[in-house]
């Protein structure tokens, strides 16, 4: 039975220098070719076992240009920009789900210019040290990334709080450290995971892997036969911090 693994990339396969000092291996470069994410011998050593006769499919927030610039051997087959963009066999975007994409983002590109500026009087009014910006992916406009400059996690979720109001329904917030992005309601890794899963795999019977760290990454790895996730992700903390108040709810309805 062939093996698929559905990974996503920055914090579950490597990590900045920032938040993972000790690890070594070279993962990742920055917009000006240097050094910026790193694997730990674990990390290393687990990609090495994950991949062993298995088809490994990238699923991240990174755009293409960004999945271009991680140097593991990964690819040419990649989902990029949170689900936007379905990279094949010849590292091009799939032109059926690009199709897709590109109407799904025409209706909802004023909404995405309304809500940059909303963003942008928002950060004026708390004096939060952020920048943002509509990202664009294969030439579509997907959604509104916010990076706090100086890697604040505790003000970037201070933000969040505040813009909440004015995130309109049906979007989601994606908060993790001291990033943000803002995904419009079409826009996800499990819808493109599903139909990675329906076109690029063939026939015969699979079993697959989804393998994340971030709330947001539980859409794709629900779609798998197992999921995983690293022992100090966004997942487990969330788990760890909830999990007391509910095993106590159903020992009282017990």
């Amino acid at each position: 039975m062939r093996r698929v693994v559905f990974v996503d990339l920055d914090d579950t396969l490597f990590q900045t220098a920032r938040k993972n000092p000790g690890a070594q291996t070279l993962a990742a470069l920055d917009k000006d070719g240097k050094p910026l994410s790193f694997q730990s011998t674990r990390q290393v050593a687990f990609l090495e076992w994950l991949s062993a006769d298995a088809v490994i499919v990238p699923v991240t927030g990174r755009s293409v240009e960004a999945f271009r610039r991680v140097t593991l051997p990964l690819g040419p087959r990649a989902i990029c920009s949170f689900g936007g963009v379905i990279l094949g066999a010849d590292g091009l975007p799939h032109p059926e789900w690009h199709r897709q994409m590109s109407q799904k983002a025409q209706a909802t590109a004023r909404v995405m210019e309304l809500l940059d500026d909303m963003v942008a009087q928002v950060l004026a009014r708390t004096g939060v040290d952020a920048r943002h910006h509509i990202i664009h992916d294969a030439e579509l406009a997907l959604y509104l990334s916010i990076k706090h400059n100086g890697g604040s996690a505790e003000e970037t979720a201070r933000l969040a709080q505040a813009l909440a109001p004015a995130v309109p329904e049906g979007w989601t917030t994606h908060l993790n450290g001291a990033n943000m992005a803002l995904l419009p309601p079409f826009l996800g890794k499990r819808a493109a995971v599903a139909f990675f899963l329906e076109t690029q795999l063939g026939d015969g019977p699979l079993l697959t892997i989804g393998f994340g760290d971030s709330l947001t990454d539980l859409g794709f790895m629900s779609l798998c036969d197992y999921a995983l996730t690293p022992s100090r992700s966004q997942i487990l903390g969330f788990l760890n911090t909830t999990w007391p108040a509910v095993a106590a709810m159903a020992d009282s309805a017990a």
